[in-house]
């Protein structure tokens, strides 16, 4: 999708150039929107100048040390690729296999890393409090996103449509809100440990 090279000025990203696997080309963006009873995380809505908002859009969203987006469900049958451009963050994934915890660290140069999360799965992003600066993630979604449904889950629920949702994953998200982030009760995969 990006890399370090062509990164995107959050800022003034409008005319800023976006490649994911079938689409390239400049971006117009919206304004800042905050989300309700979320603190710490904002977004901006882009769609390419040249492709329809309906084939495919994405958010550019924006951190604070210590933030982290409600437990969102993909009810559609839509691809929501979370391309990290900035920042420590722990990415919550949970499919019909289970739970996985990511570490990303977008400071290391040899690891490349993107979550794709489809119909029927669950994401749920955490910014490390370790960055001295906001985190940065592009993400993309085909179909887009105006088509999409996204449902915000309950917390403590235990099941969404097809899909378990393991308590240690509610009992790691209060630890983070509380600001703990050591001895997490889930197993994390540092992604740059897998290169080594």
């Amino acid at each position: 999708m990006t890399n370090q090279e062509n990164k995107i000025n959050f800022e003034s990203p409008d005319g800023s150039v976006i490649a994911s696997e079938e689409f390239s080309g400049p971006i117009v963006v919206s304004e800042w929107t905050t989300i309700e009873g979320v603190l710490g995380v904002r977004f901006k809505t882009w769609k390419y100048q040249d492709v329809s908002a309906e084939i495919v859009d994405g958010s550019l969203i924006e951190f604070m040390p210590g933030s982290m987006t409600e437990p969102q469900y993909v009810e559609t049958d839509h691809v929501f690729d979370e391309n990290i451009q900035q920042g420590k963050f722990l990415l919550f994934h949970i499919t019909s296999d289970g739970l996985a915890v990511y570490k990303y660290d977008s400071s290391v140069k040899e690891v490349s890393f993107s979550l794709q999360v489809h119909q029927g799965e669950l994401m749920c992003l955490y910014a490390l409090k370790e960055n001295d600066q906001p985190g940065e993630i592009i993400e993309c979604e085909q179909p887009g996103f105006s088509l999409a449904k996204l449902v915000t889950v309950s917390e403590g629920a235990e099941i969404i449509g097809d899909l378990k949702i393991p308590p240690e994953f509610w009992q790691a998200r209060k630890m983070l809100k509380e600001g703990i982030e050591d001895n997490l009760p889930v197993d994390i995969l540092d992604m740059s440990e897998e290169i080594k």
